[in-house]
Formats: C-alpha cells, structure tokens, sequence
C-alpha cells in the first residue's frame, strides 16, 4: 500500500471488473455527478438491484483495503477540534488525502460510504461531521427556539449568544461546528443598542416586519411616529413595507400617542413610580361595580391628586395597566376588572340557557347582544365550548343532541375512532383528515355532518384538544405531533429564493404538512418576512440591505 489515500483507493478499484469499475466510480461521484441505481442499470442493461449488489461489494473491498485506515485518520483530525473540517481542506490538513482535489465529490461520497462520519452541505461548504442533514437542521431549530427563549428573560451580547449556540451544538457532540452554526442562523438576529447607546445585544429573532421593528425601536433614542417608522423599516428592509407595518406594530410596540410607537425602555417614570400608580388605578377599579368600564383618560384625571410626575399622561396609565394581573383591556383604552371564574361560570350557564331557548344554532354576536339585554355587563365575554354545547360553524354555537344529526351512540363511536388513531399513529389530525379516516372505518355519516362538526364534538370530550391550524391531538401530548400551515410557512423562508405565485407556494405548504390548504395564506406570508409584488402578483422573501 502507498502512503496516498487517492492511490490506494484507486488501486483497490482498478483491480475489479470493469463493469464493477463502472459502478462504483459512478455510484461514488468519480466524474462530478452521482449517479442513480436505475441509470446505472439501464446503462449496463441489469436491474437498479443488481447494481446495489454490486456496489455494496465493492465498497466491501475497498473497506477492507483501506476504510479502516480512513476511520482513523478522520477521527484523529476530529477529536478536540475546534473549527470545521472541510472537504475541500483535507489535504492542507493532511497530505495522506493528495489526489482529491478534481474529486471533491468522491472523497465526500467515500467518506460517506466507509466511514462513521457524514458530509453536510452548511452554508454551502461540504463538512465532515459526526451529524446527518436532518440532525443538522435540529440544531439550527434548537438553537433559534433557546435563543428565543432566552430574550424573553434578558438581552444577550454577542458573546452570550455564541455561547449559547455552543451549548447547542455541544448536545450533538459538535462544537466545531458553532461558527458555522452562527453563520447559518446570523440573518434571523437582529442586534441593536438600546436607545441607541451602548453595547449592540440581542433584541429580536426572525425573517418577518415584526423582527425588524423590533430591532427598530428598540435602538430608537425616543417613541416614534407611525409614519416615520414605516419609512425607516422599509428603508431598513430595502422594500417598500409600509403597508404591513400597523397590523405587526400591535401587540409588538406601547402606544405612547396618537400614532407613536415605542419600548417600556422609552417610559419616563421610574420602576418605583410605576408600581404606585398600577397599585392605586388597580385599587380605584376594583372598587367599582364588575361591569363598570373605565378609560384611562378618567383614571389619569384622578391620579393628578397624588403629584405624580408632569410627564404623566392617560397613554402612560394605559402602559402601565398592561402590567395588572386583575384588570383587562377592552381596546380604545379602555380598562375592566377580570371576570372572577364563578362569575365566568354563571355567565357560560347563562350562555348555554340562551343557545337552548333560541331553538335552533345561534351566532356568538347574538349572544353577546343577549348578554347585554339580560344582564348588562360583559359584552367581551368569550364564549367556551361545554360537554353539551359547542359550535356547528364558525362563530355559531349549537346544542350537541339537538343541532348535530348524530345519536349518542354515533358520536361516542366516532370520537373512539378519533382517539385510537391518534394513539396508533402519534400524530395529530387535521380537520380536512377526519371524515375520510370515517370513511376508511366504514361509518356511514349523514350529508350535512361537516368537517368543522366532527372537530367541534372532540371539545366536548377531555382526551382531546384542538391545537393552531384545526389539528386535533391529544391532551396529553405536549403539542400536535404535526406541522402546522403556520410551520410550514415559517420552513418556506429558507427555501423560496425567488419571487414565486401563491398557487406554488400553497402546493408547496400542502406538501409540508401533508393536507389540502384552504385558508388564505397571505397574512401568514406577511408575518414571515414576504412581500407581494403587485405588477407581477409573486411572492418573495424580505431580505435586508
């Protein structure tokens, strides 16, 4: 044997046929492209089998030749190594692999074949590595979700974050790997000074607007106008955004007036001052009737007797209500007490008193209105599902034995059915999957039994629950055990690189999740970072300057 691993490969194969030749080194990538079984065996006239057989002998031979001697080489290389080990850098490494350098493909495939290692195409380089591309790309998601997790407590430096992605990448054994795994995830972080001074730290993650304005405001040294952060995003993005900026504002960003958006890193009071006003607006509203509304216009009028800062104003009262674990907001700024559970629980036997008597499926709006004639409070009451009442169609609630055209014994079957299936296969139902998994077990439903009825009757049983994107589970398990339309969208950011119609982009999240997609796509779209180019009516990816 020579001291070159190209030569002893490729002795090893030069003393085989030459139709076992032909196999391998095509099987192998010899030429820059690897070529398949059925290929193969059309070229040589055998079956795609015969030329598995005849590769997994070859590549018995050549282990035994020289893939134990491989094996070690590339562990010593691995072992304590705190970079990646490219491919393509093997014979600087090590100039046992000389020869490869017109072969990249074979010496990955080869390393494939006779080694424990894998080769991983990350960020467009081949490396060698104790992973495959699926666990790769757990890591990527493991590592945004603990990132994601992690702002919500505190903002993360640049150095935090890298060790965080560390430990990361540490559970798979892989640490050599951080870099690249920073590089792989860096366009989804967002990192700015907050207010504008100091340190640059973590402040938001994503592809979407809201990520971006998060960024945004955060590093902003003061509340801005709406308009003046549409302007700023858009320029920021390298698109014109502003039409997606209000809708992703809330819920992200305080209103600290008519159309100005900021941080709690903007709020001129003190902690301590905080805290006192929360405790005394607090106090004023839950002295009042259950169903008394109060505006924080009213609510600031009487805080002026306390002298607090002159800076106070009823947007502020309203920044600081968020922070109350009894009151709620009912929009307009205006604020309530939180519904006691036995007052909840009498208003829902309330509700379902109204949806009996009315004799037939009644809306939710209808209700609400009948609330309000009858017992004058609570118009912002959430209507919940019940053992014997849920909904027949969206917003429209009915009696389980009097508005859906299934007997008892029906119905305990079917949701039998629901259940056992979900055992079998851990995996959660969509609602477009229910009636045809009947129809497979040969129940015979009434025509105008729908698919949203046979989702809404596993309400009224606790095994189940509904999880987003009407998937049904289990209540036991920790989520639907399905990706979502939602997910699937989240996945397309990486994979759509050029403007693309909405019909391909639906094929491609009904491939995803495995089920037909009826639901209007272009909010969700929206929320991951695509804009919808008008003149040509294509999608594509937000992408920063």
């Amino acid at each position: 044997m020579s001291s070159n691993f190209y030569e002893d490969l490729m002795q090893v194969i030069t003393n085989l046929s030459k139709r076992r030749q032909r196999v391998i080194l095509k099987r192998l990538g010899f030429d820059g492209k690897r070529n398949s079984l059925e290929s193969i065996g059309k070229e040589l006239s055998i079956t795609r089998e015969r030329v598995r057989q005849i590769e997994v002998d070859c590549l018995g031979d050549i282990r035994k030749a020289c893939g134990f001697k491989l094996n070690y080489k590339l562990e010593k290389l691995l072992i304590h190594r705190e970079k990646a080990l490219y491919i393509s850098g093997l014979e600087v490494e090590d100039n046992w692999f000389l020869g490869f350098l017109k072969h990249q493909l074979f010496l990955a495939q080869t390393v494939k074949k006779l080694t424990n290692y894998d080769v991983v195409t990350i960020n467009g380089h081949d490396i060698i590595t104790k992973i495959n591309k699926n666990q790769w790309n757990e890591i990527k998601i493991n590592a945004l979700e603990k990132l994601k997790s992690q702002i919500t407590k505190r903002k993360l430096s640049k150095k935090e974050v890298e060790k965080i992605l560390r430990q990361v990448a540490a559970t798979y054994q892989t640490e050599n790997l951080t870099d690249l795994l920073y590089e792989s995830i860096e366009k989804q972080l967002y990192f700015a000074s907050p207010c504008g001074k100091g340190q640059k730290i973590l402040c938001s993650i994503g592809n979407g607007i809201a990520s971006f304005l998060t960024a945004l405001l955060f590093e902003a040294n003061e509340p801005l106008h709406y308009t003046e952060i549409a302007q700023k995003c858009s320029d920021m993005i390298g698109h014109d955004v502003k039409g997606y900026v209000h809708n992703n504002l809330k819920g992200l960003a305080y209103l600290y007036g008519r159309g100005i958006y900021g941080t709690m890193e903007h709020f001129p009071l003190s902690e301590v001052d905080r805290k006192k006003i929360l405790a005394i607006t607090e106090k004023i509203i839950l002295a009042g009737p259950p169903e008394r509304q109060w505006s924080c216009n009213e609510l600031y009028q009487k805080l002026q007797s306390y002298n607090f800062n002159k800076k106070l104003d009823k947007y502020l009262v309203n920044i600081i209500l968020t922070k109350s674990k009894v009151l709620k907001s009912v929009g307009r700024l205006m604020w309530i007490k939180k519904t006691t559970d036995l007052l909840r629980l009498d208003l829902q036997e309330t509700v379902f008193t109204i949806v009996k008597q009315a004799g037939k499926p009644i809306s939710a709006d209808e209700i609400k209105q009948l609330l309000i004639k009858q017992r004058g409070i609570d118009r912002f009451l959430t209507v919940l599902p019940t053992v014997n009442m849920v909904r027949v169609r969206p917003n429209v609630w009915g009696l389980i034995e009097r508005d859906f055209p299934l007997t008892e014994v029906e119905r305990l079957k079917i949701l039998d059915i629901f259940y056992k299936n979900l055992l079998e296969q851990q995996a959660g139902l969509h609602i477009t999957e229910l009636k045809y998994l009947l129809i497979v077990k040969k129940v015979n439903l009434p025509d105008n039994v729908t698919d949203y009825m046979l989702l809404s009757l596993t309400q009224a049983d606790s095994r189940f629950v509904i999880r987003r994107g009407q998937l049904l589970g289990l209540l036991v398990w920790n989520d639907a055990k399905r990706i979502s339309i939602r997910e699937a969208v989240a996945q397309l950011t990486t994979k759509v690189k050029k403007p693309t119609t909405i019909l391909n982009i639906r094929k491609s999240v009904e491939k995803i999740v495995g089920h037909k997609v009826n639901q209007p796509l272009n909010k969700l779209l929206r929320d991951n970072g695509f804009v919808r180019d008008k003149s040509s009516k294509t999608w594509s990816m937000i992408r920063s300057k």
